[in-house]
């Protein structure tokens, strides 16, 4: 398996190295590309990608199986940030930069289509974006990594370059009030690319310094900054020759960390943006060794590991490891991904970061701006729910949706601002599912049942079981453990997986407007006469099941759980 992995890797580097000898970035000679040779890539990629690692494990399907399912005894498992779930803003539709292109045509890591930038003043945005809060709101992307900041200072070292975007005070004003006014804690990420390094490849603090010390003169707070976007695939964006190294990142990190608290004690240092691909993981890892080595030298000086993650990618990638096609993303072994990177990714931080908190600082339903029809209907939220559930149980500490807004992966449209399958499902998620999470255990039975556990964010003393039915064509079953006293269900559906209509306990969802804003209606449920009785979810659904009684035991205390960086220990000054 080692000697095919290797082959693989020496087959994927040969063009590279051509294109590296060439001077050619390859997400610029890929962009050319058209749909004809696209399909081949795709073959050539699918193929070296079996070879390597191997078809992924498929549980046998068990429809039918009822599964039994109880919630833990012991003290929940942990306690969430109430930011848990939070959302993007991408630098380059902020900005007005290149965006992905409505027709949905080939694109490569950057969108191709220029748009205005993104009006912040916008009544219906802003109350949508407040009905999230408490939420970050990141500003990043891969465009973040083409920005200058013209905020005074030194100037840079190398000239502006084409398709460069620009940030004045006016632009990161209006962020600033339009964070505060939403009510979002925001989370912004620094050029650390080419036109923000010197002659030997150091990133140099004088390319943002003016935008700090604005923020700092103005009072704008900043909760998190980043430095870089995708730092470990920059030989991709902009050539091999620009790609630092893991210890020259490191260095990065710590003249960054010097800038940051000096300018904003209170804010946090997150890093490096890792992009993570569907079945191959981190990218070239062996050849460059990026990641290992930028945190065994850097890794004191990070208070947040952030990392970025889609599950598959949109007809936009030229490239793609999984590409996206309805029924995708409802495979139990597709959706137990994120576990294995996110496990993998544990143990770097724990080895070499142990003071830093874990995020999925960026994830959508399909990478280049979501797939059209798909990253917009209710078949995303069957994935959505369950990377929460996912990411909650196994100790992220927040999940950072792309995007707020824009292009199909958006969680609102746009043109209209009007809400999308999963706006309604985060809300959903943030009305139910409390920062405790519970334990659970379950028998084998049925993979597509997917099951998780929180205290009520809804209803003091109760606990909230998520449970997703992931089979399209079969229904669902399974039968709760313990002394229930009282159940309310609510049923998640729509007419078809393609639907852009959301139904609860068959009911159209809308919002409500209330003296703050807008937010779900308030829902009533419909009682389960009997708890112990055996409970079907439909194919393709997925509901809200709040209980209270016995069962509910761990959320009887008000006593919080470990949250997730307790205990450890502080990054350096």
């Amino acid at each position: 398996m080692k000697k095919a992995r290797r082959l693989f890797w020496l087959l994927a580097a040969l063009p590279v190295a051509g294109w590296v000898v060439l001077g050619v970035q390859p997400a610029a000679l890929l962009q050319r590309l058209g749909p004809d040779h696209v399909g081949v890539v795709n073959g050539w990629v699918s193929a070296g990608l079996q070879l390597a690692y191997g078809e992924p494990a498929r549980p046998a399907p068990l429809p039918g199986a009822l599964v039994t399912v109880s919630l833990a005894q012991a003290a929940p498992l942990r306690t969430l940030d109430a930011r848990f779930l939070s959302v993007a803003i991408d630098t380059s539709q902020w900005l007005g930069g290149r965006w992905w292109s409505a027709s949905g045509r080939v694109e490569v890591g950057r969108g191709t289509e220029p748009v205005a930038p993104l009006d912040l003043g916008q009544p219906a945005l802003r109350e949508l974006a407040r009905a999230l809060a408490p939420a970050y709101l990141r500003i990043g992307g891969t465009e973040a990594d083409r920005v200058r900041y013209a905020f005074g200072g030194a100037a840079p070292e190398r000239a502006q370059a084409e398709n460069e975007l620009t940030l004045d005070p006016a632009r990161w004003d209006a962020l600033s009030e339009f964070s505060a006014a939403a009510g979002l804690d925001l989370f912004f990420t620094i050029n650390a690319g080419p036109s923000a390094r010197g002659s030997e490849g150091q990133w140099l603090r004088s390319s943002a310094e003016g935008l700090f010390a604005h923020a700092r003169e103005h009072g704008q707070s900043v909760s998190v900054w980043e430095l870089g976007n995708e730092v470990n695939a920059y030989w991709f964006q902009h050539g091999l020759h620009e790609q630092p190294s893991g210890a020259q990142y490191a260095a990065d990190l710590f003249a960054f960390r010097a800038l940051v608290r000096q300018y904003s004690p209170a804010a946090r240092v997150a890093g490096p943006a890792v992009a993570y691909f569907p079945l191959l993981g981190d990218p070239l890892p062996e050849r460059l060794g990026f990641l290992p080595s930028a945190l065994e030298q850097g890794g004191r000086a990070l208070d947040i590991l952030s990392w970025h993650f889609y599950p598959q990618q949109s007809r936009r990638c030229p490239v793609a490891t999984r590409r996206a096609q309805p029924g995708q993303l409802l495979g139990p072994s597709e959706l137990d991904e994120l576990g294995r990177w996110s496990q993998q990714l544990e143990e770097l931080r724990a080895r070499w970061a142990p003071q830093a908190e874990l995020w999925l600082g960026e994830t959508g339903s399909a990478q280049c701006g979501g797939e059209p029809g798909l990253s917009d209907r209710f078949a995303s939220g069957l994935w959505w729910l369950d990377e929460l559930g996912s990411a909650a149980r196994d100790g992220q500490a927040v999940v950072i949706r792309q995007a707020l807004v824009g292009s199909d992966y958006g969680l609102v449209d746009a043109h209209t601002f009007e809400p999308r399958p999963d706006y309604y499902n985060s809300l959903a998620w943030k009305r139910w599912m409390g920062p405790r999470v519970l334990g659970l255990e379950r028998s084998q039975g049925n993979p597509a049942l997917r099951l998780y556990a929180h205290c009520s964010a809804h209803e003091a003393g109760s606990a909230v079981l998520l449970a997703l039915n992931v089979d399209p064509q079969h229904p669902a079953a399974f039968q709760l453990q313990g002394r229930v006293e009282r159940m309310r269900r609510f049923d998640f559906s729509a007419p078809a997986l393609d639907s852009s209509e959301l139904f609860v306990n068959g009911q159209r969802l809308g919002l409500t407007r209330t003296d703050s804003g807008v937010a779900l209606p308030e829902l009533e449920g419909s009682s389960v006469l009997n708890p112990a009785d055996p409970l079907v979810l439909p194919a393709a659904s997925y509901g809200f099941f709040e209980l209270s009684g016995p069962a509910a035991a761990p959320c009887h205390s008000s006593e919080p759980a470990p949250t997730s960086d307790e205990s450890r220990p502080s990054a350096p000054g």
